[in-house]
């Protein structure tokens, strides 16, 4: 009887382990454009390591029975739910190094200890940096998410369109007459969501049966306040470096965060655009050029359009287009348009584009090779755990 009950509970691990499906997609994001992208491009000495930033990054991510694997060009890494190991390779130097569920588990267990001695330090060390001066800088953050209604077939499937946005107003009371006193830095987000295809569902499922196995008897308790803020801040690396630490921006950026968790189904494609408009005093055209026989170029001559300042500030730091008295020439030319009455002139541009896409889903059979460490890679420890336990 008990040989019985051993032969069925092995027929029902096996059926378990192989019922699941074959799928697997990929992802592409690139750098698509904007004056700034397109000001280096123009550059004839433009390096490679740059054209490389530029270049699209192809992801393939694929799942067999209980392993994931995520290939790009450099890389992959490999979730092995059975082996409870996760294997990732660099392909470039030809190595590899192989992290156990288990030593997550502990490192997790030591998140908050390292936490609470990081923060410490940071107490007690002396500041690194000048107290910042003080400013009569006005911001105003505005946060928004609508459906257009429009829906078109995006790499087979048809989805619809809801645009995100996020907006910095800015208001210098204090600027002179001649600079731009006003500024409004914008990101949009326009997400292209589908209903999720099978494919996708499947490494959803894998994902949350991974979660599940390595999360089993952990207490996240301890960190969960801590993981969630990490994980709203770094939704978008490129919105924290340019609204991170402005009064109000932490809420700004969490309220985003909820917005987009509320677009529900497959982000087929993301197109996000980050730029803005300036405002300020109107200038002839005798007064903004140089004059005739004059050694003075446009990248001496002092921001005092609006264009001035856009390209200042949004190309270097957040606010130092106000007040500067030297500004280097913008990248590229922004768009400028004036106002009827001739004493206002609004310049607006974009500064960068970025477009992630997901295609090519599939429930064909997936090879096994994409499972395996290639033949003559070298083992090494893991920067982050050391060797795997034996």
């Amino acid at each position: 009887m008990n040989i019985l009950k051993v032969a069925g509970l092995g027929i029902i691990l096996l059926f378990t382990q192989f019922s699941f499906a074959d799928a697997s997609y990929q992802e592409t994001s690139q750098i698509t454009g904007g004056s700034m992208v397109d000001g280096l491009k123009s550059v004839s000495f433009f390096s490679k390591s740059l054209r490389d930033v530029f270049a699209p990054i192809t992801t393939s991510t694929m799942v067999h029975g209980n392993q994931k694997a995520v290939v790009s060009k450099e890389s992959t890494e490999i979730t092995d739910l059975d082996r409870e190991t996760i294997t990732r390779i660099d392909t470039a130097h030809k190595t590899y190094t192989v992290v156990t569920f288990a030593q997550m588990r502990q490192a997790f267990a030591n998140v908050p200890k390292q936490m609470e001695q990081a923060q410490e330090q940071a107490n007690s060390a002396p500041p690194q940096q000048p107290t910042p001066q003080k400013t009569d800088l006005k911001m105003t953050f505005d946060v928004s998410a609508k459906n257009t209604g429009v829906t078109k077939e995006i790499n087979g499937l048809t989805a619809q369109e809801q645009l995100v946005t996020m907006q910095m107003h800015m208001i210098d009371p204090n600027a002179p007459p001649t600079e731009a006193n006003s500024a409004t830095f914008v990101v949009t987000t326009d997400a292209w969501i589908a209903p999720d295809p099978p494919e996708l569902k499947e490494i959803q499922d894998f994902d949350v049966r991974f979660a599940q196995k390595l999360m089993a008897g952990v207490d996240m308790a301890a960190f969960k306040a801590q993981m969630i803020q990490m994980r709203d801040t770094s939704q978008n690396p490129a919105l924290m470096q340019m609204f991170g630490g402005k009064p109000g921006s932490a809420e700004a950026m969490a309220q985003m965060a909820k917005e987009m968790a509320k677009l529900q189904g497959t982000r087929v494609m993301e197109v996000t655009r980050m730029g803005g408009s300036a405002t300020g005093a109107a200038q002839d055209s005798a007064q903004a050029a140089p004059a005739s026989g004059s050694s003075q170029t446009a990248a001496d001559a002092p921001p005092t359009t609006a264009a001035g300042m856009l390209g200042s500030a949004l190309g270097g730091s957040m606010l130092g287009g106000f007040h500067r008295k030297k500004a280097a020439q913008p990248a590229a030319t922004p768009t400028t348009t004036t106002t009827t009455d001739g004493t206002q002139t609004t310049t607006s541009a974009v500064l960068m584009e970025m477009t992630m896409q997901k295609s090519n889903f599939s429930q064909e059979t997936v090879a096994s090779s994409n499972f395996q460490v290639p033949p003559g890679f070298k083992k090494i420890d893991s920067p982050a755990y050391g060797t795997a336990g034996k």
